[in-house]
């Protein structure tokens, strides 16, 4: 039984860091990818983790994560996961699991603290936010703090976000490099709400290869985008029919989410 095991059964942490692999990094780019609209933040940290064959070098531990096993690939993984490309120069942090609210500044300070002591200097959050039917005019903004917001404005393809609140733990990794030597900052598209939104995702990875020339390849993203596009244009020709053959019947939703 693993150290870490033998710490489990005295106890779950609030929260805690576990790194397993030695990193050899010098100022790494953390990225955080997280369920939220479209999971667009967690297609596209797993994007980046599969086409660079990212290894796995740490897990974050916690009391305020469900007691729940995570299966990829038939393999148990840790629910919480950093991984790593010396190559790259790159940490891509993701989940599949909620945490709790309560725990939200356990977790990203113990996530952050840990960045920290290896180099990290700066962290970005991927993340969607939630619109009704598919976005027509697809663009990414950004939010950050003050010495950042300079480089962010050279990209003419994105845009400011002038208000609004990033909740989950995406919201407290960013609120949590406000005090720490480290800079932080989101970039979000809209994206759909209720379903996988790989456009989203591919329109997030095109602006970080811009930013950072990551040289993520977005086109398997968008070939599945059109399959989903085309699956939802159907969708809404079907029950638009159905609403046109029961006149005065009211449908709600599917006609004004697709629309």
């Amino acid at each position: 039984m693993t150290e870490d095991c033998n710490a489990k059964i005295l106890g779950a942490p609030e929260a805690q860091v576990v790194q397993t692999k030695k990193i050899e990094m010098k100022d790494p780019l953390l990225v955080c990818g997280f369920p939220s609209a479209g999971v667009v933040g967690t297609i596209a940290a797993n994007t980046v983790i599969d086409q660079f064959q990212m290894e796995e070098m740490a897990h974050v531990r916690s009391k305020y994560m469900p007691s729940a096993a995570v299966f990829l690939d038939g393999r148990l993984r840790h629910p919480f996961r950093i991984y790593g490309s010396k190559e790259r120069n790159l940490l891509v942090v993701t989940t599949e699991l909620p945490i709790a609210e309560e725990g939200m500044y356990h977790v990203s300070s113990a996530l952050l603290d840990w960045a920290a002591s290896i180099g990290v200097r700066e962290t970005v959050v991927l993340d969607g936010i939630p619109v009704q039917g598919l976005p027509k005019n697809r663009k990414v903004l950004y939010a950050a703090e003050e010495e950042k917001i300079a480089d962010l404005d050279k990209d003419e393809k994105m845009e400011i976000l002038q208000k609004g609140i990033i909740t989950g733990i995406a919201g407290s990794i960013l609120s949590e490099t406000l005090c720490r030597d480290m800079v932080g900052f989101a970039l979000l598209t809209p994206a759909v709400a209720i379903v996988p939104d790989p456009e989203g995702a591919a329109e997030l990875l095109e602006a970080l290869n811009r930013l950072y020339d990551v040289g993520v390849d977005v086109s398997g993203l968008i070939e599945s985008a059109e399959a989903i596009r085309k699956k939802m244009e159907e969708m809404a020709r079907q029950v638009e029919g159905m609403r046109k053959a029961q006149p005065g019947v009211s449908r709600p939703g599917y006609e004004r989410m697709y629309a």
